[in-house]
């Protein structure tokens, strides 16, 4: 990792007819448009699905860190993020942002370790910390038998503590 602090850095263009479009350095453009909610096109980025995928996509790649970290061994995770725009003291600002990771491990009998690193992953990403929103996370542990069982052959028993 190099020092810090570390600088990101983007160009956005736009006029005053057209969508916008987004470059950064050694990855491919977008082109980005207002969402629906404001009168935008459908089938477009725009900044608002941005900071909803920055806290999913961070919120996994937090959590593989994190896991590697604990040795904790996983199949998959599945990240659905709810951010909540509203007008807060006459602005518009996200005021919740609600974390629903769906983790799939095999075989383990304690899936504490699990959800201790879903909420270390949630404290650590450093999207969540950069955002004042309050951010609330929804954790749920999935627990398959055997890899060579197909999922849609298991029962789902879901428990309050987000384990099924």
């Amino acid at each position: 990792m190099s020092t810090f602090p570390h600088i990101y850095h983007t160009k956005a263009r736009g006029s005053k007819d057209s969508n916008l479009h987004l470059t950064a350095e050694s990855l491919p453009s977008l082109e980005v448009a207002p969402p629906v909610q404001f009168g935008g096109p459908e089938g477009y980025w725009n900044p608002e699905a941005f900071f909803s995928a920055s806290v999913s996509t961070c919120f996994i790649l937090t959590f593989k860190a994190v896991s590697r970290a604990m040795k904790l061994d996983w199949r998959t995770l599945d990240v659905n993020v709810k951010a909540y725009l509203d007008k807060q003291d006459g602005k518009l600002s996200f005021t919740k942002v609600e974390i629903f990771p769906q983790l799939e491990i095999c075989c383990e009998k304690d899936v504490d370790p699990f959800l201790k690193a879903l909420k270390k992953s949630e404290e650590s990403c450093l999207i969540t910390n950069s955002i004042k929103a309050e951010v609330v996370l929804h954790p749920k542990i999935k627990v398959v038998l055997a890899s060579s069982v197909p999922q849609h052959h298991l029962a789902e028993n879901k428990h309050e503590d987000g384990v099924s």
